[in-house]
């Protein structure tokens, strides 16, 4: 499997958050070959439980993947990864727009929002219903960009973030939901995203939160624990990046979401058959769609470039 995630050299990096060198050990690797398939770098895919090696970083508290895939095979394989959580997307976005409406006060509408790791672009029509013309979106999967409405997909610019491709836009809001975990240098990204808003922008990220109660609950059988996630934040990692990165007025706090039932039942550590067994009962009582909203260990994370500085 090794060779099949393309690893880095022998060498650890240090933390992707504050650069750190002193860690201790958090998980070992977990990885089944045979379990590797077109859905393994698909969002909201069922739980594999499987794990690249993850230290703790001392000093910032981040958990990270020391030897993650090269940059190459992350971004061939988001490009070419299967797409069928609309639905669940869908949901998401609804949530996390409910969670952003209220952080936005003194934002400038007239700058553009960007969404990074957008998928099939759910929450683009939000970002417009908040009153920025100039939305667009970010997203690696060919697949996601398929699944999107027909209005959405012209807004959606496909690709791995890469900085220089907003250089020309006056940003003042970026939006990273579940993707931090994903990408190989957070600490970059968080300097990247301070440097491309405009003074007084606003930086809103989402991640898991490794420390939240029902993540250190069901420790290695909690669905943060995948392959896919290079790094694990807890409020005070988060909090230590963006701080890191120049940002101020930095505020991190649980939010909720709504899915429907049969994807909560999809989450949990069940064997595959009884959750089978689970959805198909709950199919026949007429509960499997209804929406369940929960606290399950994610966090927003909102901050300002400070105002008066240029970009």
């Amino acid at each position: 499997m090794k060779a099949s995630l393309h690893l880095r050299s022998p060498d650890d990096r240090p933390c992707p958050g504050c650069g750190g060198l002193h860690v201790e050990s958090f998980a070992d690797e977990r990885i089944d070959e045979s379990r590797i398939n077109d859905f393994t770098y698909a969002s909201r895919k069922n739980p594999e439980f499987m794990c690249l090696r993850l230290v703790r970083c001392l000093n910032c508290d981040l958990v990270f993947a020391p030897r993650p895939p090269r940059q190459s095979f992350l971004a061939q394989a988001y490009s070419d990864a299967a797409y069928d959580s609309g639905p669940e997307a869908t949901a998401a976005a609804a949530s996390y727009a409910q969670a952003l409406s209220s952080r936005l006060a003194g934002v400038d509408r007239q700058g553009a929002a960007v969404d990074i790791g957008a998928g099939s672009g759910p929450l683009l029509p939000h970002l417009r219903r908040f009153g920025f013309g100039d939305v667009l979106g970010i997203e690696p999967s060919r697949a996601a960009i398929d699944a999107a409405a027909p209005a959405v997909r012209p807004l959606l610019l496909e690709g791995m973030f890469d900085p220089e491709v907003l250089r020309d836009r006056r940003i003042s809001l970026l939006c990273s939901f579940m993707t931090l975990e994903h990408i190989d240098d957070p600490g970059r990204f968080a300097r990247d995203a301070h440097a491309l808003l405009q003074p007084g922008g606003m930086l809103a990220v989402v991640v898991h939160d490794w420390r939240a109660p029902l993540n250190r609950l069901l420790g290695l059988r909690s669905p943060i624990i995948d392959v896919e996630h290079l790094q694990l934040f807890s409020k005070h990692a988060i909090a230590a990046m963006l701080d890191s990165a120049g940002f101020e007025r930095i505020a991190v706090s649980p939010i909720q979401n709504a899915y429907p039932l049969r994807y909560w039942v999809r989450l949990t550590p069940l064997p595959e058959g009884p959750k089978r067994a689970l959805v198909r009962v709950l199919e026949r009582i007429g509960l499997a769609d209804r929406m369940i909203p929960l606290r399950v260990g994610n966090i927003m994370a909102t901050a300002y470039k400070p105002a008066g500085r240029s970009p």
